[in-house]
């Protein structure tokens, strides 16, 4: 069963349907435990980082999930966990640890205003421990434990340093017996031979023909034996992983050393580079943070909390920003040429204080004073002034509109037959509207002159009017040249003698 409470470890839910659980403990080392449920309306809402999960009456800290949909549909959500000794590694001493006590006193100084107490402490023996800057109480704790040769117990919020974990209780893990599958792991990297083994045991103890028999715990002595691989060595567990659900098949990591967070303490303090010291042209301050500089002076880099700033240098300790940040004002500053691929976020700002000559802004607009394009300008909607060029048109083929620098203004059919062009000539100072026919055959055109008016010509002239009730109408003097003809028009014979008695004949 396993509980999953709030920050103040209050029960949230409890869930007894899950699979893929697994503790996993290492001798001074990692802590975790992690399950997988199917996602529901009720009780998955609590699954969350910041809540905590009780099982086996241990606590542990959710750090991670992830949920993954099935191709059934389903949603699985995979949690990882930590003990809550996890929390401390956010308590950090900045100015280091460096002191020397029993470890009682160290571990109680360490723990203090975590919420966390020091419970049973077997070794007494004055010993020296020496972090520098930014330890975290975990650390300090691990440290603890290296220096006085201790390993360390985790039990909900108290922290536990025993000479040693286990005991030998005479538990052999047999092939055919207990002993499912095994790897043998034999490491001379370091100088001398370390010998580890991982196992995959059944825990026989969990039987009823067995029970209270072949149990073990983490840090106890075992025998591993193995006929066929000729294996045949007394070691103990550094490493226990087990289902709290059903505690059958299990995993064990044997071996005749520890190895963890003391390699790791020493690998850290062997290689970080101490306050304002230089190493390999890096240095780490409170002053200035981390400054990297070339041999030869010519460049430098600074990275801080406040700034960022990539320096050119003169090989004689003098430096200029060429590319600096300042977060708190968000100000960056970049001298020479930027080159990138893309651009992605923000607004583009080009000019000084009192002017903007190009500017991008963050909605997509574009502004600029002048500028000059080679290639396609493609837009739906052109707003502005005055546009100049030698052709601008509507489309590239089919209908459209065209207006040329040369031709004039042209529109096309469907046929892309030019159809009414207007012409920019100004020769005899005569300007033209000229129409066309479907197949590009003169029809027509209007003409100005600049001391004639207005002339229309075709090769076959026709006005006509489509209402009888509006008829076409020549007003001021008309002058007919060549031959008029009249089609049908009612009763003209009465009209004509009308006209002869109105003038006296």
């Amino acid at each position: 069963m396993i509980t999953i409470l709030n920050s103040l470890r209050q029960p949230l839910a409890v869930l007894e349907e899950y699979t893929n659980d697994e503790i996993s403990e290492q001798i001074n080392g990692s802590y975790t435990f992690r399950f997988s449920v199917y996602m529901d309306d009720e009780k998955s809402q609590y699954i969350a980082i910041g809540n905590l999960v009780e099982v086996e009456n241990q606590y542990f800290n959710i750090v991670k999930h992830r949920r993954t949909r099935s191709s059934s549909g389903e949603v699985i959500i995979a949690v990882e966990c930590e003990q809550v000794s996890y929390d401390l590694l956010f308590h950090v001493f900045e100015d280091g640890f460096i002191h020397t006590s029993p470890p009682s006193v160290l571990m109680n100084m360490a723990l203090s205003g975590t919420g966390f107490s020091v419970g049973t402490v077997e070794i007494s023996s004055f010993v020296s421990v020496e972090l520098k800057e930014n330890a975290t109480a975990r650390s300090i704790l691990f440290e603890i434990a290296v220096a006085a040769g201790g390993e360390l117990r985790f039990d909900k919020y108290t922290v536990s340093l025993l000479a040693r974990r286990g005991q030998d209780r005479g538990v052999q893990f047999r092939l055919g017996k207990n002993l499912q599958g095994i790897v043998k792991d034999v490491n001379g990297q370091s100088g001398e031979v370390l010998t580890a083994y991982e196992i995959d045991v059944v825990e026989l103890n969990t039987l009823p023909e067995f029970e209270r028999l072949e149990y073990f715990e983490l840090g106890d002595t075992v025998d591993i034996i193995d006929e066929e691989l000729q294996i045949n060595e007394q070691q103990r567990i550094i490493e226990y992983a087990y289902s709290p659900r059903q505690r059958i098949n299990s995993k064990v990591v044997i071996a005749n050393y520890i190895e963890g967070i003391q390699d790791t303490i020493y690998r850290i303090q062997t290689t970080t580079v101490g306050k304002d010291k230089w190493m390999y042209g890096v240095k780490i301050g409170p002053d200035e943070g981390i400054v990297i500089e070339r041999y030869d002076k010519l460049a430098k880099s600074k990275f801080n909390a406040d700034e960022f700033r990539m320096q050119k240098g003169d090989g004689n300790g003098g430096y200029t920003d060429s590319l600096y940040f300042d977060a708190i004002n968000q100000e960056y500053t970049f001298t020479g040429i930027v080159r990138a691929g893309q651009f992605i976020g923000g607004s583009i700002k080009i000019g000084d204080a009192s002017n903007t000559y190009f500017e991008v802004t963050e909605d997509g607009k574009f502004l600029a004073i002048d500028g000059e394009f080679e290639g396609k300008i493609i837009g739906s909607e052109f707003i502005g002034g005055t546009i100049t060029g030698s052709l601008i048109r509507t489309s590239a083929a089919g209908p459209r509109i065209e207006q040329s620098s040369v031709l004039g203004f042209r529109t096309y059919d469907g046929n892309s037959v030019n159809r009414i062009r207007i012409t920019t000539s100004s020769n005899n100072d005569v300007a033209a509207m000229v129409y066309y026919d479907s197949i590009g055959r003169y029809a027509g055109e209007i003409n100005s002159y600049s001391d004639a008016g207005l002339t229309i010509f075709s090769e076959n002239l026709f006005l006509g009017s489509n209402n009888s009730a509006s008829p076409i109408r020549f007003q001021g003097a008309a002058y007919f040249l060549g031959n008029v003809g009249i089609g049908d028009i009612p009763d003209i014979e009465q009209a004509i003698k009308d006209l002869r008695m109105q003038v006296g004949m």
